[in-house]
């Protein structure tokens, strides 16, 4: 379960930046239900994500909860992210950094770091970064433990991110459909060689509620001979922009 620690570092950090986001604050929700070669007999998902867009700075946080398979938390992790656009040659750009922890059990975490370049135009996005990961001991498994061993964590200082979206329709039509090559998404983060296909549909039912499903696929890696295939995924959502009418 997420810790009391957790969530008044999430609240804290949504405190200190409510100030500079009553303009345009949003809420997105989603259920994810998917299977692979690890969960076989599939898993389910819950997740909630905070937005806060301030002129050309946004900040969000996010939780997800997953059940299924054999695991010792449903509490699966928590996401911070921060970006800010820019121009450059008159083209429009957005830098990204985040913060993503995943409990794999009682005892292990991983902790990422990554940052993240994004260009968009009206039927493409382009996203290209990297992920600082590492695999270390929880903290209360540390204090319990009396070898005294320091070798507690591995470090994975290099991976790239990347993302190739194409959109159907400009991004400010009311329906959308995109197509993804990609190795992250939600509290996803995969290692370069295993590529993501995603499908996604949008759909704007209101000036501030808009509805999304996606599918992904995920791959083994080609590093094979073959391409193999390892699970896939389904997700529905709703965005809410609270601040439109």
């Amino acid at each position: 379960m997420i810790s009391i620690k957790r969530l008044i570092t999430l609240l804290a950090v949504l405190a200190i930046f409510k100030p500079y986001c009553y303009a345009q604050p949003s809420i997105m929700s989603f259920v994810e239900v998917g299977q692979n070669k690890i969960v076989k007999r599939g898993y389910f998902g819950l997740a909630a994500i905070s937005s806060f867009d301030f002129k050309k700075n946004s900040i969000d946080a996010g939780v997800i909860w997953t059940f299924g398979g054999l695991r010792e938390t449903n509490f699966a992790g928590l996401s911070l992210n921060a970006a800010r656009k820019f121009s450059f040659l008159r083209q429009s750009f957005a830098i990204s950094g985040s913060y993503f922890m995943q409990p794999f059990s009682n005892e292990l975490r991983q902790i990422s770091y990554s940052i993240i370049l994004n260009f968009k135009l009206p039927h493409f996005q382009f996203d290209l970064g990297n992920n600082y990961r590492i695999y270390r001991l929880s903290r209360a498994f540390e204090r319990s433990n009396k070898s005294g061993s320091d070798n507690n964590r591995i470090v994975e200082p290099g991976n790239l991110i990347y993302t190739i979206q194409y959109s159907v329709k400009r991004r400010e039509q009311s329906w959308n459909i995109t197509v993804s090559l990609t190795n992250y998404d939600f509290f996803i983060i995969e290692q370069e060689k295993n590529p993501m296909a995603l499908f996604g549909g949008t759909y704007q039912i209101k000036k501030n509620t808009s509805l999304f499903i996606d599918l992904g696929l995920k791959y083994a890696g080609f590093s094979n001979y073959e391409i193999e295939f390892f699970g896939y995924f389904f997700r529905m959502g709703m965005e809410w922009n609270i601040g439109g009418n």
